[in-house]
């Protein structure tokens, strides 16, 4: 019989969560995603900023709208249309891991190959993200790349491992188990917050007040026995 997949890796297959299941999660992680969008709406960054501060901020603007779309697809259709959820995982992580590169790692001229040609330097940007802090403490994209990455490819791209999720049974359609579903939706959420904190400690730099205020706002809302990371 075909395996699920969770998001970070491959699981036993369980039966299938109800869409109302579903969808009462999925509204959970939407007002994760509401708390953070509005703690960050907040911030107004003043005009004549860097290039790269401008760059890493549609990036990790982007990523956000992306985990919306996977949110909003689990709550309005269960998990009919999870592979397209699965779909705009790489995505997601992708932004968010190269507008936090651009932020605080490229160099003046690395940023402007970026935006005239579109191109990102073939290195491991998550070991040189990790190498400052405080993503030293928290090797979050180093830690995905391991565990998850050739998922997150081949959904994308559609390789392989579309097939054991939609050829489940004698149907052909999307057919997750729980934990692959319930899975997405805690990653998403995780990765929402970590955006939200990483747009704030990018504008500290040039509205301190507005942005320690923002981190202090998600630190209660998420991490109410943690200290707010520096902007």
């Amino acid at each position: 019989m075909p395996e699920h997949y969770h998001a970070l890796g491959r699981i036993e297959q369980k039966p299938p969560m109800s869409n109302t299941d579903i969808q009462a999660r999925a509204i959970q992680v939407r007002q994760s995603l509401e708390t953070s969008g509005n703690a960050v709406s907040k911030i107004r960054i003043p005009a004549g900023v860097p290039d790269k501060v401008r760059a890493s901020l549609a990036l990790l603007r982007a990523s956000f709208d992306d985990a919306t779309g996977i949110v909003e697809l689990f709550r309005i259709h269960g998990g009919e249309f999870a592979g397209a959820c699965f779909s705009l995982l790489r995505p997601m992580n992708e932004k968010l891991k190269r507008g936090t590169w651009i932020a605080f790692c490229a160099t003046d001229a690395e940023v402007q190959d970026f935006i005239q040609n579109d191109k990102i330097p073939q290195r491991n940007l998550s070991q040189e993200i990790e190498q400052i802090p405080p993503f030293d403490q928290f090797p979050m994209f180093s830690q995905q790349h391991a565990n998850a990455w050739d998922k997150f490819h081949s959904f994308t791209h559609g390789g392989n491992q579309v097939l054991g999720a939609y050829t489940s049974g004698e149907g052909i359609g999307a057919s997750f188990g729980d934990q692959a579903i319930l899975g997405v939706l805690d990653h998403v959420e995780s990765i929402v917050v970590m955006g939200a904190q990483v747009m704030a400690m990018i504008a500290g730099n040039y509205v301190p007040d507005q942005a320690h205020g923002v981190l202090d706002e998600l630190t209660a809302a998420f991490m109410p026995n943690r200290t707010a990371p520096a902007s």
